[in-house]
């Protein structure tokens, strides 16, 4: 122990570690303190059940405590997030009601082993969660889109984000074992976008837009597949509505250019939700009927109030997918084309 007295300042010195408090502890507590008041917690540990080998004195809802801890904290890895917190390790279980934290090694043989089935039935048990308990006043008021005839639309958001991933070189000699990448299991080559990678994971969520709801993540490696994660999530939405007494056909599903081609829209058509999603199939515009629509005046022209970017807009009616149907509305932007070359849309005779 030193000490460094002024007459201002006393500063002492000693070559004992004390680690800071992380500052997303108090989220955790106040988290942790609310899972237990619901009940969910006990309810994981009862429906959420996974019986392997070597687990030892570990049960799945101490994994279960140590990925909300993971979520809330914010940390860029789990390696971080078990540095920042082992020496505050028995205090962090212990807001679970749990007693021991699982070590590094043992949640990486979980992760690696946990099954579908274990991972559906957490899933099933947070949405039982989300429908069981009643919205507050404040959000039955305030939720909702109104259109110009004043009846009420309940807009569910279901987006898909990929996440590459990079590989580092490795050597490959006669003297070496094969190559063996901890993320092949759950990463494959894909479309990477604008972003830096070599293999890509995609997931696709589920947010109800007014009371932002979480409602559900889908993952799969590469691209995945977005047709069964929509399908999957509007089996979400179904259950969501029929709980919270919301009709289907009052019921908008948002999507963006990655749904918009014609077999997704078939399948929407057969759950009876309506949609609204950016079209990716430009070869609509090549039809007879949107020629000549694109050909009239515009039914609204909008001036954007920060860019000044002017869009003229055409409402196509009762557009055919196929000769048998189903109909689709199509709604047009145009706007001029200038010298940088528009990201999205596509350029013809100088116009986007």
């Amino acid at each position: 122990m030193s000490s460094i007295a002024s007459s201002v300042v006393d500063i002492q010195t000693s070559p004992e570690s004390v680690p800071s408090t992380p500052s997303w502890i108090g989220e955790v507590t106040v988290v942790a303190h609310y899972l237990i008041s619901v009940g969910l917690l006990e309810k994981i540990a009862l429906e959420v059940r996974f019986a392997r080998g070597r687990f030892g004195t570990y049960d799945s809802i101490d994994f279960v405590c140590v990925l909300v801890g993971y979520a809330l904290s914010g940390e860029p890895t789990l390696k971080e997030f078990y540095e920042r917190l082992m020496p505050f390790a028995t205090t962090f279980m212990r807001l679970f009601g749990r007693e021991k934290l699982p070590s590094r090694s043992a949640l990486s043989r979980y992760l690696s082993a946990v099954n579908w089935s274990t991972v559906e039935a957490l899933r099933t048990c947070f949405l039982k969660d989300l429908v069981s308990r009643p919205l507050t006043q404040l959000q039955e008021t305030t939720g909702g889109l109104w259109d110009r005839c004043g009846e009420r639309w309940y807009v569910f958001d279901v987006d898909g984000t990929r996440q590459p991933g990079r590989s580092r070189a490795l050597p490959h000699t006669k003297d070496l074992p094969p190559a063996h990448r901890r993320m092949e299991a759950v990463c494959a080559p894909g479309h990477t976008g604008r972003k830096r990678g070599e293999v890509v994971r995609t997931r696709s969520s589920v947010l109800q837009a007014h009371t932002c709801q979480w409602m559900g993540t889908f993952s799969d490696v590469g691209n995945g597949d977005y047709r069964g994660e929509l399908l999957r999530a509007i089996a979400v939405i179904t259950t969501y509505s029929t709980h919270r007494q919301i009709p289907l056909k009052q019921a908008i599903l948002r999507l963006d250019g990655q749904y918009g081609d014609y077999a997704v829209v078939i399948d929407l058509d057969k759950s009876g939700l309506a949609y609204v999603m950016r079209g990716k199939d430009y070869g609509l515009l090549d039809r007879p009927e949107i020629q000549a629509r694109l050909a009239q005046s515009p039914d609204q022209v909008v001036t954007h109030p920060e860019t000044g970017m002017c869009r003229s807009l055409f409402d196509c009616l009762d557009v055919p997918i196929t000769p048998a149907g189903p109909l689709m509305r199509v709604i047009i932007a145009t706007h001029a084309a200038n010298a940088t070359p528009a990201r999205i849309g596509t350029t013809r005779d100088g116009v986007v």
